[in-house]
C-alpha cells in the first residue's frame, strides 16, 4: 500500500530513517528542519510518500518543491509503486544511492527526458588528514547578509552547477539553512576563492556538498583546504564528514582522498529536462 505521510506519522518516519541512517540523510534533515506537511513557500519542503508492507513502514519517496526526488526502500516491492507516482509528476532531479535509484530510473526513463546522468561515489572520512593553506579566511555565508557571498554562492550556481536560479532563490536557500548546516567560503587577499557547505545531517554525519572553487582560482589547493576546514568543523561537533563526488572528476577525487576520505557506497544523480 502507498499512500501520502502527514505529520501524525513522524514516529514511524523517524524510526525509518534511524534504520537507514547515512542513505537517508536529506529526507532526515529536511523534516528535523521543515516537518512533514508540505508549505510550497519552503523549497525544502515535499510531499511524502510512504509505501507500507502491512502496518510496515518499508519506503519513502518525497518530492521537494525545490525539484529533487531522494527516495529510500527497503523492500523492492516499492519500485513499481513509487515509479508510477514519479511518471506522474515533475521534478528536475533524482538521486540517492545506486542501489537504491537505479532501479526507479530503469523504470521511468522512457517517460521522462534524459538531461545527464552521473555516475558519483559516496565518500566518507573516519580518519581526517588536514590540509591547510597560509593566509585563508573563511566567511560564513548562511545569514545572507554579506551581499559578496551572495554574489559568490550566485556564481557557483549559474556557471559551476549551470542551475537557473534567481538571486532571491540563492538568499532564500541560506537564510532556510539549519544552525547544523555550515555554509562557508574561503577568502584569499580578500578575495572569495572557494566554497562548500553541510548540504544535509543526521545523528551520525555531516554530509557536504555545493564545493566550488572560481573558475580562475582553480588548482591552487583552495578547495582541498575549504573542504578540510569544514571536515574539521563536523569532526569537532562529534559527527562524521562524507559527500559525493564524480567519478569522472578526477582532481576532485584525488583531493578528497588525500585529506582522508574513502569509498563507501555507488552514488547516483540524474537530472531530467
Amino acid at each position: 500500500m502507498i499512500r501520502q505521510l502527514t505529520q501524525a506519522d513522524e514516529k514511524t518516519i523517524m524510526e525509518y530513517l534511524s534504520r537507514n541512517e547515512i542513505e537517508t540523510s536529506f529526507l532526515y534533515a529536511n523534516i528535523k528542519e521543515f516537518g512533514i506537511d508540505n508549505r510550497e513557500e519552503i523549497r525544502r519542503c515535499a510531499d511524502y510518500y510512504g509505501f507500507f508492507n502491512g502496518e510496515l513502514l518499508k519506503g519513502i519517496l518525497p518530492f521537494y518543491n525545490l525539484g529533487s526526488c531522494i527516495p529510500h526502500y527497503e523492500e523492492e516491492e516499492a519500485i513499481p509503486f513509487f515509479a508510477s507516482l514519479m511518471k506522474e509528476n515533475k521534478f528536475e532531479f533524482l538521486l540517492g544511492m545506486r542501489k537504491i535509484i537505479r532501479p526507479l530510473y530503469d523504470e521511468i526513463k522512457d517517460f521522462k527526458e534524459t538531461h545527464s546522468y552521473d555516475e558519483s561515489s559516496y565518500f566518507i572520512n573516519r580518519n581526517l588528514k588536514p590540509f591547510t593553506l597560509a593566509d585563508m579566511n573563511f566567511v560564513n555565508a548562511n545569514n545572507a547578509e554579506n551581499e559578496n557571498a551572495v554574489d559568490f554562492v550566485m556564481d557557483a550556481r549559474v556557471n559551476g552547477f549551470k542551475q537557473e536560479v534567481t538571486r532571491e532563490d540563492v538568499k532564500k536557500a541560506l537564510v532556510q539553512k539549519g544552525k547544523e548546516e555550515e555554509y562557508i567560503i574561503a577568502e584569499k587577499d580578500g578575495t572569495m576563492v572557494a566554497q562548500a557547505c553541510v548540504q544535509t545531517y543526521t545523528p551520525e554525519i555531516n554530509q557536504i556538498g555545493s564545493v566550488y572553487t572560481s573558475e580562475k582560482e582553480r588548482g591552487k589547493g583552495y578547495c582541498k583546504a575549504t573542504v578540510s576546514e569544514l571536515c574539521r568543523r563536523i569532526i569537532a561537533k562529534g559527527k562524521v564528514p562524507t559527500l559525493s563526488v564524480k567519478k569522472n572528476n578526477t582532481p576532485a577525487v584525488k583531493a578528497y582522498i588525500s585529506i582522508g576520505f574513502e569509498h563507501y557506497d555507488d552514488y547516483l544523480i540524474v537530472r531530467f529536462l
